[in-house]
């Protein structure tokens, strides 16, 4: 017999089940407000892709598999190391992110290259990001984002840097975090190899 059926049948008998404390003892992860961005600033560099950027000397960064990092605020930062230590199946905390995708570029327009990735993609605004063409939009795939999508110098992939967007009444309203996204963006620079 299964257990769900043991336990069904259980629960309708009116039978308390008891487990031992260290079974049922799980891990809760903090979940405090946002700290305040720091004034001074500190640059981080990823090598593999060779860019740059400055975000506020008490926020974090965390890898996210081999082409992604999260900018996370102190408390943020704890909350997702507590989720990755304790294997929670949840979200990590809202952030900012950077992602990087190979893309066979094949002189296709940036804008046609971001709709191929995602369908989503809307209110397309031109802009530039460390002397590239860059263009700025919303996207709706996992929750309402704001998107800066610019290739690298050499048009081999394609950096995403996102945040989401904070609601009010059901709706997006700002994005999230908007002065440390936006600090993100305007210090994000190339490093030459």
């Amino acid at each position: 017999m299964k257990i769900t059926n043991i336990v069904l049948a259980a629960a309708l008998a009116g039978v308390t089940l008891a487990a031992h404390p260290k079974l049922v003892q799980a891990q809760v992860c903090p979940q405090n407000g946002i700290v305040p961005a720091a004034i001074k600033p500190k640059t981080i560099h990823q090598k593999q892709f060779g860019y740059r950027f400055n975000i506020p000397d008490n926020y974090k960064t965390l890898e996210v598999g081999e082409n992604g990092l999260l900018i996370l605020d102190p408390h943020s930062f704890a909350q997702a190391q507590c989720l990755i230590k304790n294997k929670v199946p949840t979200e990590f905390p809202k952030s900012i992110s950077i992602y990087t995708q190979s893309v066979n570029y094949n002189n296709r327009s940036l804008a046609d290259i971001v709709k191929l990735n995602d369908p989503t993609a809307e209110k397309f605004a031109n802009t530039k990001v460390a002397n590239q063409n860059a263009i700025s939009y919303t996207s709706n795939t996992l929750g309402v984002e704001k998107k800066v999508a610019f290739l690298t110098p050499d048009h081999k992939y394609i950096i995403s840097i996102s945040a989401p967007f904070n609601f009010q009444q059901g709706r997006p309203t700002t994005v999230f975090n908007k002065n440390v996204f936006d600090k993100v963006v305007s210090s994000f620079s190339f490093i030459r190899r």
